[in-house]
């Protein structure tokens, strides 16, 4: 059984642009490691099974365009409340 720390999952993260970790089964997560995990809404898979929640998908600023929620935001004149 694995013991995956925060800076294991810093490590692997920054070599690449991935999002998704495959582990063997029985492998552990310290707490800093979920709070990364949680903070960048990785994939992780633990035995070929999904063991994170489902992220909704927002686009990244390097898929040439602007974040789909921001797509969403309207330049409109603030409501004044009565």
């Amino acid at each position: 059984m694995a013991f995956i720390t925060e800076q294991e999952l810093r490590e692997q993260w920054q070599e690449g642009t991935v999002n998704r970790f495959d582990f063997p089964a029985g492998t552990r997560f310290s707490p800093a490691a979920l709070d990364f995990i949680n903070q960048w809404r990785l994939d992780i898979f633990v035995g070929g099974e999904c063991v994170s929640p489902e992220w909704p998908r927002v686009s990244h600023y390097s898929e040439g365009g602007l974040p789909y929620l921001a797509t969403k935001w309207k330049n409109t004149p603030r409501e004044e409340h009565s």
